[in-house]
């Protein structure tokens, strides 16, 4: 199905559906069932603040959007849905906001951190709050980050800056570094593109697969681009694939990440869901092992705007994860609680990093 070095050409052949899907799929879940097995892991997501530095062209988040109602939850609040989700079995949980860089937000999430290692034994907090200068990772992995999640959304540097804008603040290069600086320093350490994006080709998408690959990354988090209101994408490309297509793509470059690597854990995104209904059972019949229920207080979590149509389950916690405990145990899979879910690789990675500088 797919050769152990595959090419360019022979990844984006497969992505143009020049293959059977069904094999592909079917041959990820192989790999999955051997290096990890047949579980899902849960990872509750609290989105701690809307505010964002960036100028991302389509992002719903983006620092010049005008008339969204800006938000930075208290790190009390912050310890309270943690607590909730830790008494139903969660022992992962990711948070995310806007990227910034200031002092009084890094010391927020440095303070839940160290709240959480003292009051929820056995937790592994995952950050995806983007870029940071080096001593702020060290600051959070010292308060007790373990995870972290940064996006390059394009490997292409070219289609990265027809997507963000030509200043200072928007560097491919600096992103890449702050990736690997995350990897050499010991944190599990997390990457994914957006995909379906107008203009973007199979190619690219290959290309994005070769460097989440040759990154050795830990955890891929990687999803559909859905649009957004108040964005200036518009005017910069035209319409985007349908929605179907964007949600097999997502669907195939989730098989060919399973394929290509050795026990990472691999999310069906809330944005797979938004375009389709039974996106995360389709994820998981992709490869993905990981899904990311939404802990956000409700007075919060219509305000984190990504984008249009962001899927929302306005229900109480304890009622989600029985719910998707059932959905999941219908297509062969059993939800894990009371386990943080490591992956495999990052276990053989800190082996080898140990051996080569032992």
């Amino acid at each position: 199905m797919l050769p152990r070095d595959p090419s360019r050409d022979e990844l984006a052949f497969l992505l143009e559906g020049g293959g059977s899907d069904q094999d592909l799929f079917a041959a990820a879940r192989d790999d999955l069932h051997r290096d990890i097995g047949d579980v899902v892991y849960m990872r509750g997501l609290i989105e701690i603040s809307n505010r964002c530095g960036k100028n991302c062209l389509y992002c719903g988040l983006r620092r010049d959007r005008q008339g969204l109602d800006r938000y930075s939850m208290a790190p009390e609040e912050v310890f309270s849905v943690l607590a909730g989700g830790y008494r139903l079995g969660l022992r992962s949980f990711l948070l995310q906001s806007g990227e910034m860089q200031g002092i009084d937000h890094l010391e927020g999430v440095a303070a839940v951190l160290r709240w959480c290692r003292e009051e929820l034994p056995g937790t592994r907090m995952v950050l995806s709050l983007g870029e940071l200068p080096e001593d702020g990772y060290d600051m959070l992995r010292a308060s007790g980050g373990e995870r972290y999640l940064l996006r390059i959304e394009f490997s292409s540097p070219s289609l990265y800056r027809r997507f963000h804008p030509d200043d200072a603040l928007h560097s491919h290069d600096r992103r890449v570094e702050a990736l690997q600086y995350l990897g050499r320093s010991g944190w599990q350490t997390g990457t994914g593109v957006l995909i379906g994006i107008p203009g973007q080709t199979c190619g690219d998408l290959a290309d994005d697969l070769l460097f989440m690959r040759d990154m050795d990354i830990d955890m891929v988090g990687m999803g559909p681009y859905v649009e957004s209101p108040g964005t200036p994408m518009a005017g910069i490309a035209g319409p985007a694939p349908d929605p179907e297509t964007r949600t097999v793509l997502t669907l195939r470059m989730t098989a060919l990440v399973r394929l290509m690597t050795e026990g990472v854990n691999i999310a069906a995104t809330t944005a797979l869901q938004t375009l389709s209904p039974d996106g995360l059972e389709r994820g998981l019949m992709a490869g993905a092992n990981v899904v990311m229920p939404n802990l956000t207080p409700a007075v919060y979590r219509g305000r984190y705007d990504l984008y249009s149509g962001k899927s929302e389950v306005n229900d109480s916690p304890e009622r989600i994860i029985g719910e998707l405990g059932r959905r999941f145990r219908s297509i062969g899979r059993e939800l894990i609680l009371e386990d943080p879910g490591d992956p495999p690789h990052y276990r053989e990675r800190m082996m080898e990093m140990e051996r080569n500088h032992g």
